[in-house]
């Protein structure tokens, strides 16, 4: 699979995309919207924000983790990256979401993507969570 390089444009974070997605208005200012425009399989949103400067050496983003873990029902520690990250899931009768909360000292992404529920347990959707997680796995932080 061919990947290509999109980097936000505020200048906060770049990410490594297949060359089959793109980017799409999001509703939501500041939130970065993605999917796969040969055969939709979801919604990746990626919504960045950057904590007030404290030298570099606090890890900010470590405290809304936490928090989320805490906070929301059936979260568990994994990583991306190297970054610790909550993750947990949430459905409705239409849509499940998965959501990742990770980040690294002053940069925090709140990350979701949203699938179909007739889509569980498909090849597809199984190949798509491999494609997101290899998405997610490139972030890297511009200072």
């Amino acid at each position: 699979m061919k990947f290509r390089k999109f980097t936000s444009p505020n200048n906060w974070f770049t990410l490594e995309l297949p060359q089959d997605w793109s980017e799409y208005d999001s509703e939501n200012e500041g939130t970065y919207a993605f999917f796969n425009t040969k055969e939709w399989s979801g919604n990746l949103r990626i919504t960045p924000f950057r904590f007030e400067n404290n030298g570099g050496e606090k890890n900010e983003a470590i405290n809304v983790i936490q928090s989320e873990l805490v906070d929301k029902p059936g979260a568990v520690l994994m990583t991306v990256k190297s970054w610790d990250a909550a993750f947990y899931i949430e459905a409705d009768e239409e849509n499940m979401i998965y959501y990742w909360v990770t980040g690294f000292k002053n940069s925090l992404f709140l990350i979701s993507f949203t699938f179909d529920n007739d889509a569980k347990g498909t090849l597809q959707h199984k190949t798509t969570l491999e494609t997101v997680t290899q998405i997610l796995n490139t972030i890297e932080i511009i200072d």
